[in-house]
């Protein structure tokens, strides 16, 4: 079989940039939506292009709204402050204990209350119909809603919080710190108040701590029904990418190797696409298959994942990690660094549950991807080298992992 001929830089950047636009031209793309259903049945369409012949679409549901979620907690955790007694300290502590069990990923309490939509998948499989190993490379399809929370302000204001905690030694500020203190905070006052505490200093505390409530619960409703963003750097780029790196591996693939290559949906609620990609194949075993995940790579510096999370880190199995290491020092890549990470993608899923993963993604010089969750989120914002880049190099991590080794690696 003769060699595959290298794709000039050129051709494989402005093909990426007509995948980028692809996606962001569908409006809406949230989890649930028609439009993100669109955008999987697309995606689906460039696999069969690029010769993966089994693709298909698979509906999950998803969990609610993100900032909807967080209204109902703030909400839930006002009343009880409101309402005092042994029921407001019991509504104040629902609040609060379901709000940390969410965000740690340990299931779902009040969010059970609100409507859950249907999200669509996209997962092609080429390769080995009977593997020794498995290769899979992910990137979520749908974008977020663009609220206020996201201003470049807010952005920034976390940005040096996340910075200071970690010149301190301690835990970064994350975005969820301060609903989750208002949360314990009303809790706590619940319980002050019904055990009989008053004052000038517990009503200031009090109010306070009610009025963060309710500035929450509007910045989440806010949130909620705000126009989505255009998602292009979010994540349009790291589907891109997939595409980038899918056609390099599709060209070279050994014989025993399985790979496939999934668009998740719902990723900005809760990595629900993931969730549900992995629970559907218990057996696979984690020594044998490894995942790759690409999340906001147009622009900025590019990293892998060390650890991710808000309120509870996820950390990455090592092979993988010290793989990229490698690949990062052999100096073919440009300045590709470690992170840990603010917020959360795909890829903690799989490596939560001890699989070898990889997570790429660009950061800005304040640790924020590019336009994160706004509406100037557009096509002219990305960066097609650096997308690129990140295809090479996540392909460049799996082959050595394949290959055992991680020296310099030919590129298709």
């Amino acid at each position: 079989m003769p060699e595959p001929q290298p794709i000039p830089s050129s051709e494989r950047e402005r093909r990426a940039l007509d995948w980028v636009r692809g996606l962001v031209e569908l409006p809406e793309r949230c989890a649930g939506s028609s439009s993100e259903r669109t955008a999987a049945e697309r995606v689906a369409e460039w696999l069969r292009k690029l010769g993966v012949s089994e693709v298909a679409l698979q509906q999950h549901e998803a969990r609610p709204r993100t900032g909807l979620v967080l209204a109902l907690h703030a909400g839930v955790a006002l009343l009880g402050l409101l309402w005092g007694g042994a029921i407001g300290v019991a509504l104040a502590g629902l609040a609060a204990f379901s709000f940390q069990t969410e965000l740690r990923g340990r299931g779902t309490l009040l969010s059970r209350l609100l409507p859950r939509p249907v999200a669509t998948s996209v997962i092609g499989r080429a390769g080995s119909d009977t593997p020794a190993r498995r290769v899979v490379v992910s990137a979520h399809i749908d974008a977020a809603q663009a609220g206020f929370i996201f201003s470049r302000t807010l952005a920034e204001f976390f940005a040096r919080g996340a910075r200071a905690g970690r010149r301190e030694g301690g835990l970064p500020l994350g975005p969820h710190a301060i609903p989750e203190g208002l949360l314990l905070g009303a809790a706590l006052l619940a319980l002050a108040g019904w055990l009989g505490a008053g004052g000038f200093l517990f009503g200031l505390l009090a109010t306070l701590d009610g009025v963060g409530l309710v500035l929450t619960a509007l910045a989440g409703v806010e949130w909620a029904f705000a126009p989505a963003s255009p998602g292009a750097n979010d994540n349009a780029s790291a589907v891109a990418a997939l595409l980038t790196c899918a056609e390099q591996l599709l060209a070279r693939l050994p014989r025993d190797v399985e790979l496939w290559l999934v668009g998740t949906g719902a990723e900005e609620v809760g990595c629900c696409g993931m969730h549900a990609f992995v629970a559907a194949h218990p057996d696979w075993p984690a020594e044998r298959s490894f995942f790759l995940n690409f999340e906001c790579v147009g622009g900025g510096h590019l990293h892998w994942i060390r650890s991710e999370g808000t309120l509870a880190k996820t950390g990455y199995p090592p092979l993988l990690l010290e793989l990229a290491r490698r690949v990062a020092a052999s100096g073919g890549f440009g300045e590709v660094t470690p992170t840990d990470l603010l917020a959360g993608t795909d890829g903690h899923v799989p490596a939560g549950r001890g699989f070898p993963a990889l997570s790429l993604i660009s950061l800005e010089e304040n640790g924020v991807p590019r336009n994160y969750h706004r509406p100037d989120d557009g096509v002219e914002g990305i960066d097609a080298t650096t997308l690129v880049r990140s295809a090479d190099f996540g392909a460049a991590v799996v082959r050595a992992a394949l290959e055992g080794g991680a020296g310099p690696i030919d590129l298709v």
